[in-house]
């Protein structure tokens, strides 16, 4: 019964996808993210219902009578020469047949990313593809932080399935939700929703800690200092984050404060020596093969375990996103993807300095913003969690370019700056035909080089 209904409830979209391939990036959105097929046992729960949905919004894009065309801003540009230099990897994987999953997974991913990054640029647009994947992992997010309240910590937040199919990766994608909700509750899709809204920002950060995660815990101490130093109200984050913060911590049961007190004797912790035996696994393999790395999923090829495995300890997951980066596509690899987290980083940061000035605009830049401590927290989450090709973390990417996209749209068409409107006009001029309109803000234009003159009739 519970397939035929997830069925039903992805299946209805079906014929408009086809119509409004955008509804299709909701829809893979909402499958994405939340996993519904996951919580039957029937003929649901192995459907390849994303295929089908990508599919669908592939042939809605090729048929819609909209302008699509794929913004060539340097996420992207980088997003494209690191998914060509995987590519380019597999050629020279140690076994291609052990690659191929990943690959095959990883390419549907790309696919789609720069499906919705080609439609969804409208405000309303975007609006939607944001509001869905934080509404998706909410319902996960507030199940686990509930569930946490209720069993007093004892009992573990396992994985929701999909791309969160372990307590490490949910941790993370919580981790990374929290900024993300926070911004939803200063800026509510309705007023009624507000409190809702305040009540899940408390509520995703215990079910971080309910995993019992050493890594989301990391990551979510990291996004809580970012947090702090992009906040405009530093004061009021610290006097309601310190206290829920040491609440948090105290409400948790001994077994979870001794599994977070081994990181300080990590020598001693027979889990995190593992992890660093597989880092010196990556190192030892990238020591032979500097440039092109060993292909995806190079740490499941057995034979090469008595090769490059430490002595005493037996090959696994790489559990670090920068070793499993460095062991499957080599040192160039690794250079592409730091170089696209940072670019990603600081690009929130300009979006944020370019879009706060004016009113139309300012939801955009603390957007983008919220999705720049999402990213330090996937930075700091990831040194210990393979997630290398996380959904989450892909998506936040292209949203920083569509709020750029639009943004600068919205510009062009006229903006006014906070602040900027004149007060009230008097009696005496209230007939005047030169009364003063509101400053408009000029239409952006890139700065010209020094010492080029600036002609008359343009200025920027």
């Amino acid at each position: 019964m519970k397939s035929l209904l997830v069925a039903a409830l992805i299946g209805i979209w079906f014929p408009a996808i086809i119509f409004k391939p955008y509804i299709g990036v909701l829809v893979w959105s909402w499958v994405s993210y939340m996993a519904p097929h996951t919580y039957t046992y029937g003929f649901a729960l192995t459907f390849p219902f994303l295929v089908l949905v990508g599919a669908l919004t592939a042939v809605g894009t090729i048929m819609t009578k909209e302008k699509t065309s794929l913004p060539m801003h340097p996420i992207i540009v980088l997003f494209l020469i690191y998914a060509f230099w995987t590519y380019l990897t597999l050629a020279f994987a140690f076994e291609p047949s052990v690659s191929m999953e990943k690959t095959s997974n990883t390419t549907k991913k790309i696919v789609f990313i720069l499906l919705a990054c080609m439609i969804m640029q409208t405000p309303k647009r975007l609006k939607m593809f944001f509001y869905v994947m934080i509404a998706s992992l909410l319902f996960i997010g507030v199940k686990g932080g509930l569930f946490t309240l209720m069993t007093g910590g004892v009992a573990r937040v396992q994985g929701a399935g999909g791309m969160m199919g372990d307590n490490n990766q949910l941790a993370m994608a919580m981790a990374m939700l929290f900024p993300l909700t926070v911004y939803m509750a200063q800026y509510p899709p309705k007023k009624i929703m507000k409190w809702p809204l305040i009540f899940a920002s408390i509520t995703v950060p215990m079910a971080v800690i309910g995993t019992q995660s050493r890594g989301g815990l990391a990551a979510l101490l990291a996004t809580f200092l970012m947090f702090i130093m992009k906040s405009r109200y530093k004061f009021r984050v610290l006097a309601v984050g310190i206290p829920l913060a040491i609440a948090g911590v105290n409400f948790m049961p001994e077994s979870w404060t001794a599994r977070m007190e081994t990181t300080e004797d990590a020598t001693d912790d027979q889990s995190f020596m593992g992890r660093v035996s597989m880092w010196k696994y990556a190192t030892n393999l990238t020591a032979d093969h500097p440039i092109e790395g060993g292909g995806y999923d190079v740490f499941y090829v057995r034979r090469l375990e008595p090769v490059y495995m430490p002595p005493g300890y037996k090959a696994r997951a790489p559990h670090s996103v920068y070793f499993e980066v460095l062991g499957e596509h080599g040192y160039v690899g690794l250079f592409i993807y730091m170089t696209l987290m940072f670019t990603a980083w600081y690009a929130g940061g300009t979006n944020r300095r370019r879009f706060e000035p004016f009113k139309e605009t300012r939801w955009l830049g603390d957007m983008s913003a919220a999705m720049q401590v999402s990213i330090v927290a996937f930075a700091a989450g990831g040194l210990t969690v393979n997630i290398a090709t996380f959904d989450v973390y892909y998506h936040l990417l292209i949203s920083i370019v569509l709020c750029r996209v639009v943004g600068d749209r919205i510009i062009e068409k006229g903006v006014t700056e906070f602040g900027a409107d004149e007060p009230e006009p008097s009696e005496a001029e209230a007939g005047s035909k030169d009364r003063k309109k509101p400053k408009k803000s000029k239409k952006w234009a890139p700065p010209r080089p020094a010492g080029r003159p600036v002609p008359a009739e343009r200025s920027f």
